[in-house]
């Protein structure tokens, strides 16, 4: 099942997956992101948070509608959207798509990148999608095949101390059985040059990022 999840940061273009949405897909709207369900017209089945950030008049014509709303308290160890990550998994969903997630505050945008490497995503495949930007972690001994996506440029960010036995395929710089180190730069703005783009690594966390919207 695929779920779609959208966090209370911003959402200056829409990515287009929006358009391909079904009936059968669970849709999450966490605190605030309610916001940006209601400017797409979309109604979601869950709202996950402690609802201080939501609009209370968007709220409100939630429960008129009978939406099923998922409190929790303020003061609390997760944000809404791990909350909301955790729940989409207890209802079976194994693709996960999150938007609005990126471009507001600083910590925020950073953790929600960073929690793509959290241990309970480990058997899910999860995107975070902003624009024309794709996020996506890899783990271990990961593989990962991006068609379709010439002349979009490719960030490879270690999230471990290293990340080991690297290769890159379909790109303007290859990697053959490389290494990269967390805090150095050598994997960012690469370019996809081929149909068929391929990712391989051994040992380590990666934190991979698509973006056309420089280019």
């Amino acid at each position: 099942m695929r779920s779609f999840i959208f966090a209370n940061g911003q959402m200056v273009k829409t990515p287009e997956i929006i358009k391909n949405i079904q009936q059968e897909d669970l849709i999450i709207a966490a605190d605030g992101g309610l916001r940006f369900c209601t400017q797409l017209g979309i109604t979601p089945h869950m709202i996950v948070g402690d609802l201080d950030s939501v609009n209370p008049d968007q709220l409100g014509a939630m429960k008129t509608k009978g939406i099923q709303i998922v409190k929790y308290p303020v003061h609390k160890d997760q944000t809404d959207l791990e909350l909301a990550l955790q729940t989409a998994i207890k209802k079976g969903a194994h693709i996960i798509y999150i938007l609005g997630a990126l471009g507001a505050r600083w910590d925020m945008t950073f953790s929600s990148a960073l929690i793509l490497a959290a241990d309970f995503l480990n058997d899910v495949n999860v995107k975070i999608l902003d624009g024309e930007v794709e996020v996506f972690c890899m783990k271990g001994n990961g593989h990962s095949i991006i068609e379709n996506r010439m002349g979009k440029t490719l960030s490879l960010l270690p999230l471990t101390h290293s990340v080991d036995g690297i290769t890159l395929d379909g790109v303007q710089y290859p990697l053959n059985n490389e290494s990269l180190y967390i805090g150095e730069t050598r994997g960012l703005s690469n370019v996809i040059i081929h149909k068929t783009a391929s990712i391989r690594i051994e040992n380590g966390i990666l934190l991979v990022f698509l973006d056309a919207s420089t280019n």
